[in-house]
């Protein structure tokens, strides 16, 4: 299979074509020194076959952080720390390339301590912050940056360096005209625009002395009007091959402009890409890598084959299963677990300060933990088929226990409802995925089987796992019946009529407004609180809330239902008391409750019983899968 065959990036050679492309962990220090959970993450990502790892981005300027764990090469004092990130990848057998980044208005105040800097003083849509224009010495020191972080980089034995070009960052700012509005030689037209990558590149160049080839990675499309384009990109090409970088790494998207496409979310279409990297892959004569939403193996080896890329980057795929490479490579590529392109874990996790995760990989960031070893196989009756239940299931067997799985329905659970949302066919991937792996983990799975306590007593268990998951709540309101759920309405279990009042502007309320709308029916929702999807991870929620505003949905928020009556409902909200309606149907979407009723009746029998998952505490599908994972590898 070509996909397995060494190949050249400049005097480097990689035993496969297979890259890791940078993925922001947030598992470093405040001061940008490397981590033992970082280091064991990188180690595991090298095991699992991949040919390179371009390590997540490292800062080359403290004004250039994009949050507040992010890697540094600006510091003398974190070269050890990098050395030791790069044995640990070399010990796994894969080579390690240096990502070098200067976020420029995209920057976070909040860890760099100080506004952005850019070309030109302008807000970052993304962050809301205004970066201050870079002074002609500043454009100086920062080119002189990008270098030292270079030597530094060799300092720590990396095997080749890449440079960010694109994705709305510093470079890419001075590339644009609408971020770069300068009147010195670093502004106006296009030579004087592209005199401060000129300057980068090869500075950089220079201080490696082509002792480890340097990469450019670039956008082909940064996806937003007035911003840099196809064009732009084959000129960029052209211009990184004279100045002797030996391979590019195509991407689309900025941080600022365009965060789904950077993002590479779960809603926009596949393949594009690749389709954008063709008119640079023929304007140059250097090794084209290729990224973005591209963990099928199928489409891998056809791009591959094709000669449509050199390299194929996958960032998020091996966060999910960092064994892609070695189950493509022995032909098993139905156990991979499967990423979604969700966003929950590799981004929101990371904003929100908790380091890297995964929705189907709970032991992304807990690579350093020791997992105890087993004193005694035991017989483990798990009750429920959900994504707990399934973890559970997997985590257990791997630990050498049998393990008996009831579910009175199919498996899959609240999992099942993801991928008919709008916008979210593609977590149908990672569904399958686990089903996949759990079907092949060799527990006895029995669908449609309802657990009773006397027939799980009957299986004489050593250990019980409620993973029984959670019911949606319904609210007594006066003079209201007849409510469906909005479970049911996303599974297509109910009618519903063409005026349509959703309870509750949560995730699940949000994703039926919107299903019902582009259906073409009347939709109110009413939300209690003044922030509706709330629940919902930022990027999702900014483009599901710009589709609603072009369907017939409208949305009150602050806003209580006090009684309901003649198919109207009574309502009091910031415009004081009104009436809402005539109604057909009425959804509610107001959260759920566990289903741990067996617990009691268990443990009066004298098992030994743990509730996992929404059974235990209702969460998203992440928290539900991490609690059964810890439960399942402690026994």
């Amino acid at each position: 299979m070509k996909v397995f065959e060494a190949t050249q990036i400049g005097t480097m050679t990689v035993a496969n074509r297979l890259l890791m492309a940078p993925v922001k962990t947030g598992l470093g220090t405040l001061d940008g020194t490397v981590t033992e959970p970082q280091i064991a993450y990188y180690r595991r990502r090298a095991l699992g076959g991949v040919g390179a790892i371009i390590v997540e981005p490292c800062t080359v300027d403290p004004a250039g952080k994009e949050h507040p764990r992010q890697l540094g090469l600006d510091r003398d004092e974190q070269v050890a720390g990098l050395g030791q990130l790069v044995a640990a990848i070399h010990d796994g057998g894969a080579l390690a390339i240096a990502h070098l980044n200067h976020a420029g208005r995209a920057a976070n105040p909040k860890a760099s301590g100080r506004p952005p800097e850019a070309p030109s003083a302008m807000a970052c849509p993304t962050t809301g912050a205004t970066a201050e224009a870079m002074s002609e010495a500043r454009v100086g020191d920062i080119v002189a940056a990008f270098a030292a972080a270079a030597r530094r980089a060799r300092r720590a034995g990396f095997d080749a360096v890449e440079l960010q070009c694109g994705l709305g960052y510093l470079v890419a700012q001075f590339l644009a005209t609408r971020t770069n509005q300068r009147t010195d030689r670093y502004g106006g037209d296009a030579e004087r625009r592209g005199r401060f990558v000129r300057d980068v590149v090869t500075t950089v160049r220079d201080t490696l002395h082509g002792r480890v080839p340097l990469i450019a990675r670039l956008s082909a499309s940064e996806m937003v009007d007035g911003g840099l384009e196809g064009a732009d990109a084959v000129h960029l090409a052209r211009q990184l091959q004279s100045w002797g970088v030996a391979a590019l790494h195509v991407v689309s998207g900025s941080a600022c402009d365009s965060p789904p496409w950077y993002y590479q979310h779960m809603s926009l279409p596949e393949g594009r890409n690749e389709v954008l990297a063709e008119p640079i892959k023929q304007a140059v004569d250097l090794p084209v890598i290729v990224a973005g939403r591209l963990g099928d193996p199928e489409r891998i080896e056809t791009l591959i084959a094709n000669d449509r890329a050199d390299f194929v980057a996958l960032g998020r795929p091996l966060v999910a299963d960092p064994d892609l490479p070695r189950a493509m490579a022995a032909g098993h590529v139905d156990q991979v677990l499967t990423c979604g392109s969700c966003l929950q874990g590799c981004l929101a996790s990371v904003k929100a300060g908790k380091g890297i995760a995964c929705i189907v990989n709970p032991e992304v960031g807990h690579e350093a933990e020791e997992e105890p070893p087993t004193t005694r196989e035991q017989h483990v009756v798990i009750v429920g088929g959900g994504p707990a239940g399934l973890t559970a299931a997997i985590a257990a067997r791997r630990r050498g226990h049998q393990v008996t799985l009831l579910e009175r329905g199919e498996l899959g659970g609240q999992f099942a409802l993801a991928p008919l949302a709008p916008g979210k066919a593609a977590m149908a991937r990672p569904l399958r995925a686990l089903l996949a792996r759990a079907t092949g983990a060799g527990a006895d799975i029995r669908t449609g089987t309802e657990a009773t306590v006397d027939g799980i007593v009957e299986l004489s268990p050593d250990v019980v796992l409620l993973a029984t998951g959670a019911s949606p709540n319904r609210i007594a309101i006066d003079g209201l019946e007849g409510a469906v759920t909005g479970n049911e309405v996303l599974a297509g279990e109910a009618e519903v009529g063409q005026r349509v009042l959703v309870i509750g502007g949560g995730l699940v309320g949000i994703e039926v407004a919107e299903l019902l709308g582009k259906q073409g029916k009347g939709v109110t929702v009413v939300e209690l609180l003044d922030e509706v999807a709330g629940d919902m991870e930022m990027i999702t929620r900014k483009m599901t809330l710009k589709r609603l505003a072009e369907l017939p949905v409208t949305i009150h928020r602050s806003t209580r239902i006090e009684r309901f009556a003649g198919a109207k409902a009574q309502v009091v909200g910031p415009a004081g008391s009104r009436e809402l309606g005539p109604f057909d149907t009425v959804v509610m979407a107001v959260g759920t409750h566990p289903n741990d009723e067996l617990l009691p009746a268990l443990k009066a029998r004298g098992l030994a019983v743990q509730v996992v998952g929404d059974a235990h505490e209702p969460k998203q599908i992440m928290g539900a899968v991490q609690s059964a994972w810890s439960a399942a590898r402690a026994l």
